[in-house]
């Protein structure tokens, strides 16, 4: 299937840096002079080493974090301001209210919302359906798998109809087997809704198997952006291909 994207820039960053003040008091930049734009309905990865501030960056385009310098606009608007963000976690079980059910959990912030309880049923089958958990709608958290519990939280985040789904190594948890399970998922689901997807990984094959374009973080502190690619192959993706170990031996090489 071929996403159509929107030419319009979804996120547009120049020149952002992040400080933190450690014990001396003295500012330490995780992040300095960060450029990047995303397209609207483009699935973006953020790949780089543990510590490399990947997840600060992600903070900041949530607005969960200030940035210290620089522009960060979501939609045109400053990011304090901007349009309907949706974050999936690194645990589902941090995430997830271990008393509701599934339903309950999909249904919560819709009913935050102020949904009207038809609609808001409706909606949230809807979108259960949609992350693979027909049949599960009554079980509570404890009594599904971890996979599971990520498709919950991922169906939760898209009922509340977010323009950019922000992802943060989502799958690092699981086992391999249901990780990759959960990538042509997730790109199932990116493909029905058009949703511009931001997601970070540590992972290569990964990134590769998911993303766009990939975005090489330098080696923190003060880590920026040094490379971007477009990855150029068809969905879904085969690791075992030419092709993909092209890309593979290409990306690899920023971290020998």
């Amino acid at each position: 299937m071929t996403v159509i994207q929107e030419e319009s820039p979804s996120i547009v960053i120049r020149g952002l840096s992040k400080t933190f003040a450690e014990d001396t008091s003295e500012s330490v930049y995780v992040l300095k002079d960060v450029d990047l734009t995303i397209k609207q309905g483009e699935f973006y990865i953020l790949l780089g080493p543990s510590g490399c501030g990947k997840s600060t960056l992600l903070n900041l385009i949530a607005g969960f974090l200030d940035q210290t310098d620089g522009q960060l606009d979501v939609h045109g608007a400053d990011s304090s301001y901007a349009a309907n963000r949706g974050f999936v976690f690194q645990s589902a079980d941090s995430a997830l209210f271990p008393w509701l059910t599934v339903e309950e959990n999909v249904e919560f912030g819709l009913k935050i919302k102020k949904v009207p309880l038809k609609e808001r049923k409706q909606m949230a089958q809807s979108y259960i359906e949609l992350a693979g958990l027909s049949g599960h709608h009554c079980k509570f958290p404890s009594e599904i798998s971890g996979g599971m519990k990520q498709r919950v939280q991922l169906a939760r985040v898209l009922a509340n109809n977010p323009d950019i789904l922000l992802m943060d190594e989502p799958f690092g948890a699981l086992d391999a087997m249901t990780r990759r399970t959960m990538q042509k998922e997730l790109i199932r689901i990116w493909q029905e809704t058009n949703k511009t997807v931001i997601f970070v990984t540590h992972d290569i094959q990964e990134a590769l198997m998911l993303g766009q374009r990939i975005g090489i973080m330098s080696v923190g502190p003060s880590s920026k952006i040094i490379d971007t690619y477009d990855i150029n192959l068809p969905y879904p993706r085969e690791i075992t291909s030419p092709d993909f170990n092209h890309y593979y031996q290409i990306v690899q090489s920023h971290f020998d």
